[in-house]
Parts: C-alpha cells; structure tokens; sequence
C-alpha cells in the first residue's frame, strides 16, 4: 500500500512541469553546490583566521562524542528522508530549504574566517570527508554549524507534529555534544537554527510563487 502510494504520488507530481522545472533547477544547483565544497573548504583552511574565547567551551573539558552525534544524526536522517519522500511537494521544498542554507552557510563561512576553537577534537565523519572534504582536514568550517542546522531542518520538515518533541530533543542533544566535542564556538551553535528557518521559509516561499503562478 506504502509502495503504491508512493509510486502514484511522484507519477502525479512529475506530471506537473511546473514541479518537474523545479526539481530539475534545484537538484542542478545543489549539485553544484556540493561539488564546489571540497575546494571551497580548502581555501578557508588555508586562509589566514582569528580565534575567539569562548567562554561557554571552556566549562567543560573536549571529549571525543564523534560516534554519538552521528548515529544521532544519521539515524534521525534516514527515517525523515524515508518519511518526507513519499510526499513530493514535502520533499522538494526540503531539498531546497538544504540548498538555500548550504548557501547561505558558504556565504557567512566566507565573511567570518575563525580560528578552530581551543582545544578542538575534530568530528570524523567517514561519509562527509570521503566525499566533500577530499583529502584536507577540516577544522574553520564554523559560522554557522552545519551539523546543528541540518537537524534543525529536519525538526522543521518531519510533518509528524507528534514526533516534533523527539527532534527537539534531538537539536538540543547535536548542540550539546558538537560544543563539548569544540567543534563549533557556541555562537556558531546558536546561530544555525536562525539560518535554517530562514532557509525553511524561503523554501516555503518559492513554492507557493512557483506552483501557484
């Protein structure tokens, strides 16, 4: 029943060009997007950076959480993606959304050249690193937190009001363990939900001009 819904809901939506134009536009873009990471990265680790004294990390010691936050972050993932590709329209605006903040995030990781926190355990994340970081390590990519915005769009995008708690839990949880692991300065934390609603509701917003137009 799941399979044919989901079968008859992208034959429904795909026959829509309206839809079809977006999808196309926004998986190219992000596509782009992704490929430039890998150099992107590389020039703000090779650029010069001030660090900050944050005062919030120095209350604890760092302490490698690495294989927490991403069975967290994994996890979390793949059912939402599960959930939110059996709706189409839900699912496109979430790509989106992704795109705009990744965006976004190029663009203030441009303007604010920091120094890796004090002390920093750097995440090891097998799947980022082998496929957008290449063979440099990655330690200045920090205003804003891409970990803790993309739970946070994934709070935002789950259409399961009931489980909305569950991922709340789980953006408070990332935060947590990305600072105590001083990854991110505690600004870089806060600051990734504000840009990812923002994100969210421009997503929001070119969906109803586009389709509705």
């Amino acid at each position: 029943m799941i399979e044919k819904a989901f079968k008859t809901n992208w034959k429904q939506s795909w026959s829509d060009s309206k839809f079809k134009t977006q999808f196309v536009i926004t998986f190219t873009l992000l596509s782009i997007l992704l490929f430039s990471l890998s150099y992107f990265f590389a020039f703000i680790e090779a650029r010069p950076s001030f660090a900050v004294n944050d005062v919030v990390l120095n209350l604890v010691q760092p302490l490698d959480v690495s294989l927490f936050t991403f069975l967290i972050i994994y996890s979390v993932a793949i059912y939402t993606i599960i959930v939110v590709i059996r709706q189409p329209e839900l699912f496109l605006t979430a790509v989106q959304a992704y795109a705009i903040m990744l965006f976004i995030r190029l663009f203030t990781l441009y303007l604010v050249p920091l120094e890796a926190p004090q002390g920093i355990i750097p995440l090891h994340d097998p799947f980022i690193e082998h496929f957008f970081y290449g063979q440099t390590r990655i330690t200045k990519d920090l205003f804003f937190s891409g970990h803790v915005a993309t739970v946070t769009l994934l709070y935002l995008v789950t259409p399961n009001e009931k489980l909305k708690w569950f991922y709340g839990i789980v953006v408070i949880s990332v935060s947590l363990l990305i600072m105590w692991q001083r990854v991110h300065y505690s600004f870089d934390v806060l600051a990734a939900p504000f840009f990812t609603w923002g994100a969210w509701k421009l997503a929001n917003l070119i969906q109803r001009k586009s389709l509705s137009s």
